[in-house]
């Protein structure tokens, strides 16, 4: 009789043991889950909060901001300026010039600055620059972007340094549109577009 006991008690005794093992393992992976969610929440959090620092449209580092408002004055700021030095700063080099404007900074604007590009060609104006010899820099003074309606109105002051010969002159360059915020690509880092872009003035400074 012991012998047929001892057959349930052991019975019950692993019985018991396996029972253990699935608890535990079953909070080992409730707990792992619980880590992976949180996990994925704070990468999620953390990516939503790193933003691109661009020079000419290359990315340069990746930098955490938290104020929202202030990422987007950093964002929209970064993409007027990089869009104003790539389409309006030129060398006398007919293919570097293209190459700025047509792979990037078409691609930083809607149809309204393909117009304004198909007019100046048009024109020769960048054929005129290529072979005048002429090095045209761009100047940031400032600008202004209003955030409380969107799309974001704004307007951009600056100037167009230009090198003729050893002399220097100036043509001031001011500028209006909207931002629209679109999905960031290859060609478009800052996920930011240009819509109804106009310049208001473009003259030469005494």
């Amino acid at each position: 009789m012991d012998d047929k006991y001892k057959i349930f008690n052991d019975l019950n005794r692993v019985t018991a043991r396996s029972n253990q093992v699935i608890c535990v393992s079953l909070i080992i992976v409730f707990v792992t889950t619980l880590l992976n969610i949180f996990y994925t929440y704070k990468t999620s959090e953390n990516a939503k909060n790193n933003f691109y620092l661009l020079d000419n449209g290359q990315k340069l580092a990746t930098v955490r901001i938290k104020d929202y408002r202030r990422a987007m004055d950093i964002l929209c700021e970064g993409h007027l300026t990089n869009f104003h030095q790539l389409f309006f700063a030129m060398e006398p080099d007919l293919r570097h010039i293209k190459r700025n404007i047509e792979t990037k900074a078409l691609y930083m604007a809607d149809h309204s600055v393909q117009r304004l590009y198909n007019r100046l060609i048009d024109q020769n104006y960048y054929e005129d620059i290529a072979k005048s010899g002429y090095s045209i820099e761009v100047e940031t003074d400032s600008m202004q972007v209003d955030y409380s309606r969107y799309p974001y109105a704004f307007k951009y002051y600056g100037k167009q340094r230009i090198l003729k010969s050893g002399n220097t002159e100036y043509r001031s360059l001011v500028s209006q549109g909207y931002l629209m915020e679109t999905g960031a690509t290859s060609n478009n880092l800052n996920g930011l577009k240009i819509t109804k872009f106009d310049v208001l003035k473009n003259r030469d400074l005494q």
